[in-house]
């Protein structure tokens, strides 16, 4: 039901257990069958709204908390540098190091990528030689899509070479590969809009790149290339990120919003029914 239209108890809802929802903007009260209830406004923060200005006074309320509130950022831990790494376990010269290291103050680049384009070590090396800095295991990606139920971004997840890789519904637990080092506020953003809880691991470039391709091309096999993320770039303002998302909630008539930041992204999730889509705003 449409967050413009007015809510009244249908006459097929009349003997279910009644609900009473309070709106957290207007106060507004409303008493409706438990069925009839889910279709009646829209929920956010576990707060519920009963009219599209009540929603969108609160939507920018949080959007703005958000812009203002300073990201979190993981502590540091110093980790041996990777060429040393190899040097200590005798894979690499002292020599081979610094012409790879000359190379990378010349063009660029990382320096584990260096050393396998020069055929000093293989990629799986490189691989756990970087999960052993971030004390982290290696997941060998089998030669097939592997999907989860929890979707995440691809704008997110390719920024940091990452990927979701396996959900188990009984812990709620999501692994997540990364293929250069483990992005804490990724990982904390995806638990936000989720729910699960996320494990880091370490997967090859080659592997990740072959995860990528396959999932493209079922997605294109399937007639389904669109992901159900909606970008939206440089919007300056909540109150313009609220009046966008009010008018999809609106359209697709949305159960419940979720909001989170990531960095200079805010993620919204978007429930209708079994389906979602997600929101994702650049701020400008």
């Amino acid at each position: 039901m449409s967050l413009f239209q007015s809510i009244s108890l249908p006459a097929w809802a009349e003997g279910f257990k009644a609900v009473t929802s309070t709106c957290e903007c207007c106060h507004r009260t409303l008493t409706l069958g438990h069925l009839s209830a889910q279709k009646a406004g829209i929920k956010m923060s576990d707060n519920w709204y009963c009219s599209s200005s009540c929603f969108t006074s609160a939507a920018e309320l949080r959007l703005s908390e958000l812009m203002m509130s300073k990201q979190a950022q993981a502590s540091h831990v110093s980790r041996m540098p990777l060429g040393l790494i190899f040097v200590s376990r005798g894979l690499l010269t002292s020599a081979q190091l610094r012409e790879a290291v000359d190379e990378q103050k010349e063009t660029g680049g990382e320096i584990g990528e260096i050393l396998v384009r020069r055929g000093w070590l293989s990629e799986m090396q490189v691989t756990a030689a970087r999960a052993g800095q971030w004390g982290c295991p290696v997941f060998a990606i089998p030669q097939c899509v592997m999907q989860t139920d929890i979707q995440v971004p691809e704008v997110l997840t390719h920024f940091h070479s990452a990927i979701p890789l396996h959900y188990v519904t009984a812990t709620k637990r999501l692994l997540v590969g990364f293929v250069d080092g483990v992005e804490y506020g990724l990982l904390y953003a995806i638990e936000q809009m989720t729910g699960c809880k996320t494990q880091p691991c370490f997967v090859t470039p080659s592997d990740f790149e072959t995860q990528i391709q396959l999932r493209q091309s079922a997605l294109e096999r399937s007639g389904n290339a669109d992901t159900g993320t909606l970008t939206f770039e440089n919007v300056k303002t909540p109150a313009e990120m609220a009046r966008i998302l009010c008018g999809y909630v609106v359209d697709l008539e949305a159960d419940e919003a979720i909001i989170c930041r990531y960095k200079e992204h805010f993620w919204i999730r978007l429930k209708c029914g079994p389906k979602e889509v997600d929101l994702l705003f650049k701020a400008g």
